[in-house]
């Protein structure tokens, strides 16, 4: 008998985005983003600190997003989740069942791409 994931646990809403890069008239190079989709989500808070980087100090989140199973989610992408953006930084299948993918995202003045 397969294993029922509970949606309830699914109860926030992240939007995925890609990123589109495109060249300039004097070669710079800008980045905008597009949504791929609209998932509903469960975010899960893991470690903040703090730190310096050079004269400033820096702040990070880790943040764990367990989703129900996309193909085609890279740690290129990112997460907009309200007005907050999650940098994805490892793309877990667990148990390489394709239920469910844990989405290992960074969030943070470095991390605002």
């Amino acid at each position: 008998m397969a294993r029922m994931i509970s949606a309830g646990r699914y109860n926030k809403q992240v939007a995925i985005q890609r990123p589109i890069h495109t060249a300039g008239n004097y070669g710079q190079h800008t980045t905008q983003w597009e949504d791929v989709t609209t998932v509903h989500a469960a975010v899960e808070p893991l470690q903040g600190r703090e730190y310096f980087s050079g004269p400033y100090m820096m702040g990070e989140n880790i943040i764990r997003v367990r989703i129900r199973y996309q193909p085609n989610i890279t740690n290129k992408m990112r997460l907009k989740y309200g007005e907050r953006i999650l940098a994805i930084y490892s793309v877990i299948d667990s148990r390489e069942s394709h239920r469910e993918i844990q989405l290992m995202c960074k969030e943070g003045e470095a991390y605002a791409r």
